[in-house]
Formats: C-alpha cells, sequence, structure tokens
C-alpha cells in the first residue's frame, strides 16, 4: 500500500505546529487544546503525562507561569511520515527565555501521532524528550 499525502497537508501540519507554539506561549489554553483529537495526549518524559482536554488545558498556564511569559518555543525540522491512521512526526523543538537578553532554554525531541478530525489535522499523541537539563 502506497501512502502519500499532498503539499496541501503537509502544509496544514507544519501550520499546526506553528499553531501549537504560539498558542502555549501566549497562554491561549483553548485554542491549544483544539489542536489535539477529544482524547490527545501530550508527554513530556519523566515529567507529565496530559490526556484529554481537560487535563491539557492547563499546560498554556504552566509554561506562561514558569517562563513568566517570556519563553518562546520553535518547533522544527519537521519529518512527516504517511500511516494507514493519518501520520507519524518528528520534530526539534527550541526553547528560548527572552527574560533577560535571551538565552536558549531547552531542545526537545518531538516524536507523535497525527489523526484527521472533522477534516483537519490534530494531535492524537506527542511525546516530548527534553535533551540536556529542563529549563528552570
Amino acid at each position: 500500500m502506497n501512502i502519500a499525502l499532498n503539499t496541501g497537508d503537509r502544509l496544514e501540519i507544519t501550520e499546526l505546529f506553528a499553531r501549537y507554539c504560539h498558542h502555549v506561549d501566549h497562554a491561549e489554553a483553548d485554542a491549544w487544546v483544539a489542536l489535539f483529537t477529544p482524547d490527545g495526549v501530550f508527554d513530556i518524559e519523566g515529567v507529565m503525562r496530559l490526556q484529554g482536554a481537560a487535563q491539557l488545558r492547563g499546560m498554556p498556564g504552566v509554561v506562561a507561569e514558569q517562563g513568566k511569559g517570556k519563553w518562546r518555543h520553535q518547533i522544527t525540522s519537521i519529518m512527516i511520515t504517511p500511516t494507514s491512521a493519518g501520520a507519524d512526526v518528528r520534530a526539534y523543538g527550541l526553547l528560548t527565555d527572552w527574560t533577560g537578553a535571551g538565552r536558549l532554554a531547552g531542545f526537545t525531541e518531538y516524536q507523535g501521532r497525527l489523526q484527521r478530525v472533522d477534516g483537519a489535522w490534530r494531535i492524537a499523541a506527542l511525546t516530548a524528550r527534553m535533551v540536556g537539563a529542563p529549563p528552570g
């Protein structure tokens, strides 16, 4: 079976991760949760696992509190592999802290699964593995 994603799918997935960064950085909880499937999972290895809208909703607030509103996420090098159920993704994440002159605060490797829900790509599961020390 040859499964392929068209250019529109790939652009939509890239946009999904851009929205992920902006919504989490600006404490837009409802918009961030809407990027996930209803039973979506976000897991930071060894730190926390959130599943479903009620648990996911708290994440942007945690980021705002810990980063004092000055953290900025960037998700880059998005690699998309189509599957029969949707798509698998791998990507890199940079976290910068702008409370002073700006500095790299963390580097993350993301791995996840995406599904189409009501015609739009959504995150079904996303695991973040921090490389190096966690921000703090």
